[in-house]
């Protein structure tokens, strides 16, 4: 693997010297501000330095082994996976056993067998809402599922009925025919404008289109300061508006964009008169697109409440923010079901760009089933 460092004026031109030097394949893996040397340093903008990396070409001739081994690795951990998940369902089998009392009283002996039992308190133990696992169930009963199957078949069964019910995740798409003006919702400290910036830079980077950013979040000084500090490193204008009919203007102001993209104040959804105020700020933009940000730690109560709040919305996706601080994802599918909505990119961490991704619904049905 190659490894370069580059130092340019800004990003745009730290990218054009990446493309040039390793080609379109080449991955930013690190970029910050650095002070210009000199005594006066101090009186012009700081250049930008970007790391970046790029696979190099074999030149010799990989043998059938060489190709076989990643495919038996791959082969192995699905193996160990599959191991872990049998010795946790013995365990709980066993448990269940000993302790009779302990088997959900939501859950009848003649609707289920002792194998989907174990499944059912993995996605307990992940926070699944009660009446979910229950629509579950009944889905299944419906289907004729044979309550005898082995574990594999089992686990499968659930799998599958997870993955419908989570459906396929969406992201955003551009075309040239006009911008695509997005609004990014949700409540305070989900981390609306780290997103907002990942995914500005994703599509700048990868992609190569022309982001425009708004915020009118500012009531926060420090999530303006933000944004502008992620719009100088990539390059890319931000206009601040301090009402709702700033809106028009601010959205025309980046026409020549190809994607605009607004980040909003995050207000409690229990207080009615700055709630209001989103509600004219998004009435205002007239996106093509709304996306409600849920952290995957909230509380469920707190998530209805949220969703409630958000009802003046008739269409959005959802993402999905802290997947990494929380081992329980069934926030993910309780949104789901209590919305409709389809999912869409799930976050993993602060670091920009690199920290965000589609939903895998696979992924994330195995996890609630218990099998990490």
């Amino acid at each position: 693997m190659k490894i370069r460092r580059y130092m340019a004026n800004n990003m745009q031109e730290a990218i054009q010297k990446v493309k040039v030097d390793l080609g379109t394949d080449a991955v930013i893996l690190n970029t910050r501000k650095v002070k210009r040397p000199g005594f006066l340093s101090f009186l012009r903008s700081p250049l930008i330095e970007v790391l970046a990396s790029v696979e190099e070409e074999e030149n010799e001739v990989r043998t059938l082994a060489d190709v076989a081994n990643p495919k038996v690795e791959e082969l192995e951990n699905k193996v160990k996976n599959m191991e872990s998940m049998l010795d946790k369902i013995y365990q709980q089998m066993s448990e269940m056993q000993r302790n009779p009392s302990n088997n959900s009283n939501n859950i009848k002996e003649d609707t289920t067998s002792k194998i989907y039992k174990v499944f059912v308190d993995n996605m307990k133990q992940n926070d699944v809402d009660d009446a979910v696992i229950d629509e579950i169930l009944k889905s299944l009963k419906e289907q004729g599922i044979d309550n005898n199957s082995n574990v594999n078949e089992v686990f499968a069964i659930f799998k599958k009925e997870l993955m419908n019910r989570l459906g396929v995740s969406e992201q955003i798409k551009v075309d040239n025919s006009k911008p695509k003006v997005i609004i990014f919702l949700g409540p305070t400290g989900v981390g609306k404008t780290t997103t907002l910036a990942k995914i500005a830079a994703n599509f700048m980077i990868k992609e190569g289109k022309k982001v425009g950013l708004i915020t009118a979040d500012t009531y926060r000084i420090a999530a303006v300061e933000q944004l502008k500090t992620y719009s100088e490193i990539m390059g890319t204008p931000i206009t601040v508006i301090y009402s709702p009919k700033e809106m028009k203007d601010a959205i025309k102001k980046n026409s020549d964009a190809e994607l605009i993209l607004i980040d909003t104040p995050g207000k409690s959804h229990r207080n009615k008169k700055h709630f209001d105020e989103i509600k004219e700020i998004y009435k205002a933009a007239e996106p093509d697109e709304t996306y409600l940000l849920i952290s995957a730690t909230t509380k469920p109560k707190d998530c209805k409440d949220i969703i409630n709040a958000y009802s003046f919305v008739d269409n959005y996706k959802l993402i999905f923010t802290k997947v990494d601080e929380t081992s329980s994802l069934g926030v993910l599918l309780n949104v789901r079901e209590f919305t409709g909505k389809p999912l869409s990119y799930v976050t993993t961490g602060q670091s920009v760009p690199d920290d965000i991704e589609i939903a895998d619904v696979e992924s994330i049905s195995k996890k609630l089933l218990g099998n990490s």
